[in-house]
């Protein structure tokens, strides 16, 4: 039995199916991003696609393996600007976000090919229907999550050429601020100031007063500047004063500073 196979069909087919699961890739990351760089990631994966399956050169665990790491990652740094300014764990989480979406969207298209007897063709605008239902859900989700308090921020701090970096919770309720000037104020733990900024030439106290607790003073500093980071967007602030805390901020370690409202990066 002969198979008669187009490239040009194989190609065009798999552009579709990755700029689907870059755009659930997108939605899950909270990340803006531009079609025009969407579609660029996308052909990519597809050219790679198609060099593996008319020059299969290599073992098929090999072929998986640099297809997840390697094209993953260059397919990820095209679509989202920035994406590995981040860190590490941003783009390990981005490739994660990926290889599921290309998952769930090759898998609705050969499944709706399969079981409801598509063409090729009906079963692309189903999982494309399929597949935009699934990013305004998610979106849909993440805008809520972020609502109640869970959105975080990546930070970078400096301090005499040194540089730390946190995950940040944008508080509402965090008030707190220099008396007189009124500049808002952030809060790290002190465990993180250890190698960082533990010795001191110079700081002020807060006074300060939370829900159920007795009127206190807080050890605050002022820093040479922050970046705050978020969905590609990135805020800077010169001379931010941070007061550190004792006790760590966040029972589960989700978070390990907490930034005051004014300083969110506007949408």
């Amino acid at each position: 039995m002969e198979y008669e196979f187009y490239i040009d069909v194989f190609f065009l087919v798999g552009f579709y199916l990755n700029l689907l699961s870059l755009f659930l890739t997108s939605a899950c990351l909270h990340q803006k991003c531009s079609v025009a760089r969407l579609g660029l990631a996308a052909a990519i994966g597809s050219f790679w696609n198609s060099i593996l399956i008319v020059f299969p050169f290599l073992p098929s665990g090999a072929e998986l393996l640099i297809t997840l790491t390697v094209i993953g990652s260059v397919m990820l740094m095209i679509a989202f600007r920035g994406i590995i300014s981040d860190g590490i764990s941003r783009l390990v989480r981005a490739e994660g976000c990926l290889f599921l979406s290309a998952g769930l969207v090759n898998g609705c298209y050969s499944f709706s090919c399969q079981q409801f007897c598509l063409t090729d063709l009906e079963g692309l605008v189903f999982t494309g229907f399929i597949g935009a239902l699934l990013e305004q859900l998610i979106r849909r989700y993440i805008s809520v999550r972020g609502k109640i308090g869970e959105d975080r921020y990546q930070v970078s701090l400096y301090y005499k050429d040194r540089e730390k970096r946190f995950l940040a919770l944008a508080d509402s309720g965090n008030r707190l601020c220099v008396p007189g000037s009124g500049k808002p104020v952030s809060l790290i733990s002190y465990k993180d100031c250890i190698g960082f900024c533990e010795e001191v030439s110079g700081g002020f106290y807060i006074p300060y007063h939370a829900v159920g607790t007795e009127r206190g003073t807080l050890f605050a500093m002022q820093f040479e500047r922050m970046e705050i980071k978020k969905d590609g967007r990135t805020k800077s602030i010169d001379c931010p004063v941070v007061a550190i805390v004792k006790e760590r901020l966040s029972v589960n370690g989700d978070f390990s500073m907490i930034l005051p409202e004014a300083y969110v990066p506007e949408e």
